[in-house]
C-alpha cells in the first residue's frame, strides 16, 4: 500500500530530527528515529492485517516508534481507485495531545 505523507507531518518529522541533530551534536539519534520510521513505513505498506490503535475521537490510527517516545498518526484513504495510507502527524510522546 503506498504511503503519502502530509506538508504538516513531514516537517515535523524534519524539525524533530534537525532537532536532536543539533541538541547532540551528532546524527546517531536522527538516524535512530529515521530508521524506526523506515522500518514502520514497511511494515504499514506490506503489512495491512494490523495498522496500529485506533482513536475514534481523532478518526486515525496510531503507531509508536522507539519505545513510545514518538508517535505517528495516520488514516487509511481511498484515491478512487486503491487505498493508500496518509500520515497526519509526526508527534513526541512529550508533545500535547492532538485534540
Amino acid at each position: 500500500m503506498e504511503i503519502v505523507w502530509t506538508d504538516k507531518a513531514k516537517e515535523s518529522f524534519k524539525e524533530t530530527l534537525e532537532f536532536w541533530d543539533i541538541h547532540n551534536g551528532s546524527y546517531l539519534f536522527s538516524d535512530k528515529i529515521l530508521l524506526e520510521t523506515e522500518r514502520l513505513m514497511l511494515e504499514l505498506s506490506n503489512n495491512t492485517l494490523y495498522l496500529g490503535r485506533y482513536n475514534k475521537a481523532l478518526n486515525l490510527y496510531v503507531r509508536p516508534i522507539l519505545k513510545g517516545r514518538y508517535f505517528i498518526y495516520f488514516e487509511v484513504k481511498n484515491n478512487g481507485k486503491e487505498d493508500f495510507i496518509e500520515i497526519q502527524y509526526f508527534r513526541s510522546s512529550k508533545q500535547q495531545p492532538i485534540s
